[in-house]
């Protein structure tokens, strides 16, 4: 038997699942990988502005090399 989800637990869900959406209008609008790399811009945009925001600069960083990689990857 499953028990009911807790409400972190359903914020969770709906948020993956909303950013699933996303992902799919993106590839839809754009091509499959055009429409990835817009989502992961807009990932990056969103996350950054957050973690600006908070003023931590770990995660700043952490996107940023993110990003160094996934360009590091598509260029070589």
């Amino acid at each position: 038997m499953n028990r009911p989800l807790l409400r972190s637990e359903l914020k969770a869900h709906r948020s993956h699942e909303h950013l699933v959406k996303q992902r799919d209008a993106f590839v839809q609008r754009h091509g499959e990988e055009l429409g990835a790399f817009y989502f992961l811009v807009m990932l990056l945009q969103t996350y950054g502005k957050k973690a600006l925001d908070r003023g931590d600069l770990q995660s700043l960083r952490a996107l940023a090399y993110d990003l160094q990689a996934v360009y590091k990857k598509h260029t070589q």
